[in-house]
């Protein structure tokens, strides 16, 4: 059963510089790097995704997590060429890679562009590219 990661609103014991983001372990070099993290969701998906360059297809799992920016520059050194993770706080959107580095705003997706075109580069699906911040898993089934 997965836990229902909230809305990410701030509330007034939350520090300005927490960031709420989505992190999938399969995209990390060390999936224990979520064990420091504060874990507010957790989804698993079907069987059907693909998790490796060879084409191996398995569950993804998704966590809900508040972050400071040093954990987000920790994410990102651990993260896999080919996998990103996304964070978000009030209008901005921080899409990170293990190369490289987009601030976009949240409701502006002219401003997604450079972050979408990386992706596709990397040999993401267009799909997967939607980086969204209400709690959902986008197109992932």
């Amino acid at each position: 059963m997965a836990a229902e990661p909230d809305d990410g609103a701030e509330t007034v014991a939350e520090p300005a510089e927490v960031w709420r983001g989505v992190v999938i372990s399969e995209g990390l070099r060390d999936p224990m790097l979520i064990n420091g993290l504060r874990v507010v969701g957790a989804r698993i998906s079907a069987d059907d995704q693909p998790v490796d360059e060879h084409g191996t297809l398995d569950r993804w799992h998704l966590y809900w997590v508040d972050v400071t920016p040093a954990q987000i520059d920790l994410l990102q050194g651990g993260t896999l060429s080919e996998w990103y993770a996304h964070f978000w706080r009030g209008s901005q959107l921080l899409v990170v890679y293990n190369d490289a580095r987009f601030e976009l705003v949240r409701d502006d997706r002219a401003t997604w562009t450079p972050a979408i075109e990386h992706g596709l580069q990397q040999g993401l699906r267009p799909e997967w590219l939607d980086f969204p911040t209400d709690g959902s898993t986008g197109e992932l089934a």
